[in-house]
């Protein structure tokens, strides 16, 4: 026993302990987290210069064309672009320069292009206007867009069968890798034009209609002990899935340091030593505990980092006590099934290159979690995601979904599916031992599935 411990303890070194894993492991999303922090939204916050060019419209309908260069002028732009509210300034209580940097980067607008609209003739040729936007590119400025509208987008006498009127439309054309902010800029204008055209060719005012139609809601609030908060939309979706991955991230991290070490180890001959001093199953059993910690030290960071921000954002509330104790314990099922299977593939070959084919079921197993996350974190009630939850290897996934999830199983399908993971963690660890034992001193040509079937009826 004390030998398995020190293979185990040796393993965790090897690996926990290298500049190697600290530099990837901590130092690296550290580096990372500040520069996402600091970093990136300043540089979301700087688009470049802006697009400068030349908008022709086509007006078949003789309506919209002045409406439509109004709403593309800079003026009207950047009024658009600048914040509904203002920061006030306390006279007595000036900002100090910093803050007013931050302030005025605020309330400044963001790059606006400057769009000069020209109307070209009802009998302009389409085909001959489009030969412009070949031109050069966005960037070069010129002509950036060309937009067509139908004679009867605003008014027409064509009505279907329940005599509601069939209105024409507009087409836009646009030159190559232009910035789709100012795509959709142009779209909405000519749309906007084209829809209040209509209101007021039907002797209704548009601002009528915009008052009756746009509800002005207040945030959405969540109600907590500590008092109120604004609700994140998408958390009660990406919070199971930060579980899985976050439980996923360790499994993979361990199995595939358990398979490096024991591909090189039997490819160096150094396993044949170990074999002289412990049994197949107490260096296996050693390896796998050893890459465990190792799984462990990793989700434990990672997690806590996690935590941490939900701390610092006033939400930590959200996370109960016995998620993190269902999130350990199905852990150490899911990382007992994949490490064997890498264990046993380790054991089989001779380098890593021989390992990439028997790899593929495990892979499968992994990638299988990542298809089904969301239409379980969606219906976690539902029969889809109550039989993935039920269904090995990938059971253990599926339930820290559900359990993370806005409606979490009943207690009896969390002990089903535990008991289930127990269940097939002993066949995996079992049919794996079988492997390990036999492929250890195996070399040549590597083992296909069928061969390793063979191993574990034989052994």
């Amino acid at each position: 026993m004390n030998r398995m411990f020190l293979i185990a303890w040796r393993e965790f070194a090897s690996t926990a302990l290298t500049k190697g894993f600290i530099i990837g492991g901590f130092v690296v999303p550290a580096v990372i987290l500040v520069v996402m922090i600091t970093l990136l939204p300043i540089l979301l916050k700087d688009e470049g210069p802006a697009i400068t060019g030349e908008v022709s419209i086509i007006d078949n309908s003789g309506v919209v064309a002045e409406d439509i260069a109004r709403r593309l002028s800079i003026e009207v732009l950047t009024a658009e672009a600048m914040p509904i509210e203002v920061p006030e300034i306390d006279p007595e209580n000036p900002p100090k320069p910093e803050e007013t940097a931050a302030m005025l980067s605020s309330v400044m607008p963001s790059a606006v292009p400057e769009l000069t609209v020209n109307t070209l003739a009802l009998d302009t040729d389409v085909e001959e206007a489009k030969e412009l936007l070949r031109e050069g590119t966005a960037d070069d400025g010129g002509l950036l867009a060309l937009a067509v509208i139908d004679e009867n987008a605003v008014a027409t006498m064509d009505v279907d069968a329940n005599g509601v009127p069939k209105f024409g439309a507009f087409q836009l054309f646009v030159k190559p890798r232009l910035k789709d902010k100012v795509q959709s800029t142009i779209r909405r204008s000519i749309s906007d034009s084209i829809r209040e055209a209509r209101l007021e060719q039907a002797g209704l005012s548009p601002e009528m209609i915009n008052s009756l139609t746009r509800v002005n809601a207040g945030r959405t609030k969540e109600i907590t002990e500590e008092g109120e908060r604004d609700s994140i939309g998408g958390l009660n979706m990406l919070l199971p899935g930060g579980f899985m991955i976050l439980m996923m991230m360790a499994v993979m991290i361990g199995g595939q340091y358990l398979l490096t070490t024991t591909v090189e180890e039997k490819s160096s001959r150094v396993v044949e030593v170990l074999l002289s001093a412990v049994s197949p199953m107490q260096l296996m059993t050693g390896k796998i505990l050893g890459q465990l910690m190792v799984g462990l030290l990793i989700m434990i960071v990672y997690g806590g980092v996690g935590i941490t921000g939900l701390v610092f954002a006033a939400m930590a509330d959200i996370i109960d006590a016995m998620i993190i104790f269902w999130l350990f314990a199905f852990f150490l099922l899911a990382y007992i099934q994949i490490a064997s299977m890498m264990a046993a593939v380790g054991s089989a070959v001779n380098e890593m290159r021989e390992a990439q084919s028997l790899m593929t079921p495990v892979m499968a197993i992994m990638m299988i979690p990542y298809l089904l996350w969301m239409p379980v974190a969606m219906n976690p009630s539902g029969t889809f995601a109550v039989v993935c939850s039920f269904l090995p290897p990938v059971n253990s996934f599926m339930m820290i979904v559900r359990i993370a999830s806005t409606e979490p199983p009943a207690l009896w399908q969390i002990l089903v599916s535990l008991a289930i993971s127990v269940v097939s963690s002993y066949i995996i660890l079992r049919g794996a031992a079988k492997i390990f034992r036999v492929g250890l001193l195996m070399y040549g040509k590597p083992p296909n599935l069928k061969t390793l079937i063979k191993w574990i009826r034989m052994a």
